[in-house]
């Protein structure tokens, strides 16, 4: 196994601030906004400053959006600085990934000291309980499982609503720094 180096973390400190100013942002050729994902599979193409949605990186490659994915993952698992910014982007475990590298003791690297990259970012505004858990409900049903989801929330009671909302219905509240509160989609 490789070890973690001070340019795999300039790499990845790179990365983490592409994932923070793309994601969420319309597709450079189809307006749909951009996955967090998708900011990841661009810059393994090297389109740091220019990315696309996989659908549109398939298209313009002329290839098959799985084998381009298959394809890109595989990259991505080689490059110590890319694979931790997919785990922390989307989730994943490191078993899952099968990242072939290990960060060392002095430099971890977890979603705890690392930034959240959301999938989505939503303002609730002052929207109150009933409201809110109601649309929140629907925004997390137009995620896929395992995203996360970046809502601001006003709302004085939304310190012990989205809680207690997240708890009833499974899906897990990763950060709650009111009004910011992080919801990973349950699977």
């Amino acid at each position: 196994m490789a070890l973690w180096t001070e340019q795999d973390q300039q790499k990845f400190n790179e990365i983490v601030a592409q994932l923070r100013n793309w994601t969420s942002q319309p597709c450079l050729a189809c307006k749909s906004p951009l996955l967090a994902e998708d900011v990841l599979y661009s810059n393994a193409l090297g389109l740091k400053t220019t990315p696309k949605c996989l659908p549109c990186l398939a298209k313009g490659l002329e290839q098959n959006q799985t084998e381009l994915k298959s394809t890109l993952l595989q990259h991505i698992r080689r490059r110590p600085c890319l694979c931790k910014a997919f785990e922390l982007s989307t989730g994943a475990q490191p078993a899952e990934l099968d990242c072939n590298f290990i960060p060392p003791a002095n430099q971890p690297l977890s979603s705890t000291n690392s930034p959240l990259i959301p999938d989505l970012i939503w303002d609730a505004g002052d929207l109150g309980c009933g409201d809110l858990v109601l649309l929140l409900r629907g925004k997390l049903r137009a995620m896929l499982p395992g995203k996360l989801l970046k809502v601001t929330a006003f709302d004085p009671g939304a310190p012990e609503d989205i809680p207690a909302w997240c708890k009833m219905t499974g899906n897990r509240l990763v950060l709650q720094q009111h009004p910011l509160y992080f919801i990973r989609n349950k699977d």
